[in-house]
């Protein structure tokens, strides 16, 4: 049997959540009867083809807005991601966690590795262990490689023609479709499934509850948090009328479900529960982030500060609104007064910078991230905003080389990369602007662009002939990794008809 378009696309986006379980303890994988992974799988996918896919649907979501760009969100969901990837029988570095731009409450698996969360989803959440369990969940769909199994299953198309099919509906190309259809289609995971295929991944589902319960609990989680999520959805469920919850669309939450969840989770009783305390601030970021306008933003923290039970977070929050209604005083304030009363909490050093950058005064804001640094010295996402900061300043020689004596950085964050490219050209660097922002969309995945930006180099500018050798080599590198992860025609379209420049 062939599986149609619209469900190859649902098929590859194993959406949502279901409740799950935890730390190794009686309930391991015996006792939960876990398949084998091997052979059968990779007849129809290969874990290398798996990983070129959704690399090939990431640049995709990214080239449409899709994916948000914001360091310090991304850098706290990775740390999630990553502690709970750790306690998992795969390596933590084959997993990558996107915040996805859209209020929608949802998550969703790509093949190799590449995990979506709405932004939604983490403003929905009312504890770290329940965003965690959600991507437990995502994760234990990645381990358990439940796409290439249904391929196994179902006889369905070919890697190439399921690449079409993605690729298809993010750029929206179907009939009558758009960019808002297209993001609709993806987002909306197995909605667009036929039966036979919603039952058989219906089984994927369960499987990853019991799987993600155990890798949540090892991790240090609440076990007990993906239930306690989903009840929290089913009984908000009757205020949405027609228009429920993707989540609930495409994972129906029931009370034998729900009970098997509470049960799995009870067989972890001892789990010593971690929460990083930065979550209920970038439970705020995110709010931000997805906000229509900041005038929402503003109306919702201000609500929450007069509420029953406000925290911390909602005057971080609401700072935060401010600052992006250009209320620079008054924001500044706020986050001055948060720092004072929480200085072990980054997000108001970060905060405080930004609001300071916001207003102008970058040498303040430099003041404030280098006290940052001295206590944060491993954040990533702090760096980076130092060397912006930098830049801002017109200093981007002293930006240039920070970031060059950070190579975690560099090797993390594409914006490094970016940063590094916008300081050359202000530079007249051009040999090392086009080196840099190839970088940059080869970080992306988007081989053909780092071709494409190499190949105008090397054709047009004036380039010593250190950075003609250099562009050349990495033109070389890129080539032959376009190759592995893109198909001929798209590497093609990156490369010049003549190499010979």
């Amino acid at each position: 049997m062939r599986i149609s378009r619209a469900a190859v696309v649902g098929l590859i986006l194993l959406t949502g959540v279901s409740a799950m379980a935890g730390p190794a303890s009686a309930a391991d994988d015996g006792e939960y009867n876990l398949p084998d992974l091997g052979q059968p799988a990779d007849t129809a996918m290969t874990p290398s083809e798996e990983k070129r896919l959704g690399a090939q649907v990431v640049a995709q979501l990214r080239s449409q807005n899709q994916i948000i760009d914001d360091p310090e969100l991304s850098e706290y969901l990775n740390s999630v991601g990553q502690r709970l990837a750790r306690h998992t029988d795969r390596p933590a570095k084959d997993f990558n966690f996107y915040v996805i731009d859209s209020d929608e409450i949802n998550a969703f698996a790509l093949p190799g590795g590449y995990i979506g969360v709405n932004s939604g989803l983490i403003t929905a959440t009312k504890s770290e262990s329940e965003l965690a369990s959600v991507m437990a969940h995502e994760i234990a769909h990645v381990t358990q490689r439940h796409i290439a199994r249904q391929m196994v299953e179902s006889r369905g198309d070919t890697i190439a023609t399921l690449a079409t099919a993605i690729v298809a509906a993010i750029a929206g190309s179907q009939a009558g479709g758009g960019g808002d259809a297209a993001t609709a289609a993806i987002l909306g995971g197995m909605s667009h499934l036929g039966m036979q295929q919603l039952s058989y991944t219906r089984a994927h589902e369960y499987e990853a509850d019991r799987v993600g319960i155990r890798d949540l609990a090892r991790s240090g989680y609440d076990p007990h948090a993906m239930a306690r999520f989903f009840g929290t959805l089913e009984r908000q469920s009757d205020l949405y009328g027609q228009q429920l919850p993707q989540i609930l669309l495409s994972h129906p939450v029931t009370s034998t479900r729900m009970a098997e969840a509470n049960a799995r989770a009870a067989d972890y009783p001892n789990v010593k529960v971690h929460t990083n305390p930065e979550y209920p601030y970038m439970r705020a970021r995110a709010r931000i982030l997805e906000a229509r306008s900041a005038e929402d933003a503003r109306d919702y923290f201000r609500g929450e500060l007069h509420g029953d039970h406000p925290i911390p977070a909602d005057n971080y929050g609401y700072a935060l609104a401010l600052s992006e209604m250009s209320q620079n005083k008054h924001a500044i304030a706020l986050m001055q007064a948060g720092l004072k009363a929480h200085p072990d909490i980054l997000a108001w050093h970060m905060g405080l910078a930004g609001t300071l950058t916001q207003a102008g005064d970058y040498a303040r804001a430099d003041k404030v991230l280098s006290t940052a640094l001295k206590q944060f010295p491993h954040n990533g996402a702090l760096k980076l905003r130092y060397a912006q900061n930098l830049e801002d300043e017109g200093k981007p020689a002293a930006m240039r080389n920070y970031l060059l004596s950070q190579p975690d950085v560099l090797d993390t964050y594409p914006a490094a990369q970016q940063l590094l490219a916008e300081g050359a050209g202000k530079q007249n660097n051009l040999g090392e602007a086009y080196y840099r922002q190839a970088r940059y969309f080869a970080m992306l995945d988007d081989y053909p662009a780092a071709i494409n930006q190499l190949r105008t180099a090397l054709q047009t500018a004036k380039l010593s002939a250190y950075d003609r050798s250099r562009l050349r080599a990495l033109r070389d590198q890129m080539v032959t990794a376009c190759h592995r992860a893109w198909s001929q025609s798209q590497c093609r379209r990156g490369v010049a008809e003549d190499n010979n420049y």
